[in-house]
């Protein structure tokens, strides 16, 4: 028992090490949630770096089995819209609502002649950019807004736990459905578009929790050792 024990704090230490080196890492998923606090921003010189409401997910990944993350660092690889990681951010394309959120990506047509431009996400989530192209009757070059899609934010039941992913991704819990929507659509807030979300671990009691972690390893270090000096003197009386 003692030694299962033992297995388990070490375990315990390791995840608790993990949230340490996760305190400024963007959309943090820490493996233990009384480490969390009231997130908090910065300005960031990024027109796709956004920070989310409270309580609210990017859908991420496969359409038909999405992650969720609150990394709102926000880049575009082959021109589809990814997390920071590279997996790729989901959204609604168009006007349409009624969907399964899909992937986000520029016109290949438009990415090959470099008629993209000022490529950015608003507050309400649109996901586009302006584009250069000649008018037909005037033979003047104008500009127009093109929209990719509307991100799509997700919301977890009051009460619900997240099953964790990995450092910035969870995953829904078993039976439990997030409620889907929009930035600004009257049941989400809007981005905060050009801010980088820091902070949401706090270092003090991240630390506090290790160093109770490495108590708790010694002392059931101690009575292992103990037990098994115990162990063998029995043995050698035996003998």
């Amino acid at each position: 028992m003692t030694s299962s024990n033992v297995s388990r704090a070490v375990e315990t230490v390791e995840r608790r090490a993990e949230d340490l080196r996760l305190l400024y890492s963007g959309g943090a998923q820490p493996n233990y949630s009384d480490i969390l606090r009231d997130e908090r921003g910065e300005p960031a010189n990024d027109a796709l770096c956004v920070m989310l409401p409270r309580e609210t997910y990017l859908m991420a990944g496969d359409p038909n089995r999405p992650v969720y993350t609150r990394d709102g660092a926000l880049g575009v690889r082959d021109g589809v819209l990814t997390a920071g990681d590279g997996t790729p951010v989901l959204g609604y394309r168009g006007d349409d609502r009624s969907g399964i959120p899909q992937t986000l990506a520029i016109d290949k047509n438009d990415a090959a002649f470099g008629r993209v431009q000022d490529l950015r996400i608003e507050p309400d989530g649109v996901f586009g950019y302006a584009r250069t192209v000649i008018d037909p009757k005037t033979l003047q070059p104008a500009v127009e807004r093109v929209v990719i899609g509307r991100l799509a934010l997700a919301r977890f039941p009051a009460g619900s736990h997240p099953d964790r992913v990995d450092a910035t991704h969870v995953r829904a819990p078993l039976g439990v459905e997030p409620f889907v929507g929009t930035p600004n659509d009257g049941n989400f807030a809007s981005l905060m578009p050009q801010r980088r979300a820091i902070g949401r671990l706090d270092p003090d009691a991240a630390i506090e929790r290790l160093q109770d972690a490495y108590v708790m390893l010694r002392a059931l270090g101690a009575v292992e050792r103990t037990r098994s000096g115990m162990i063998r003197g029995a043995l050698d009386l035996v003998k």
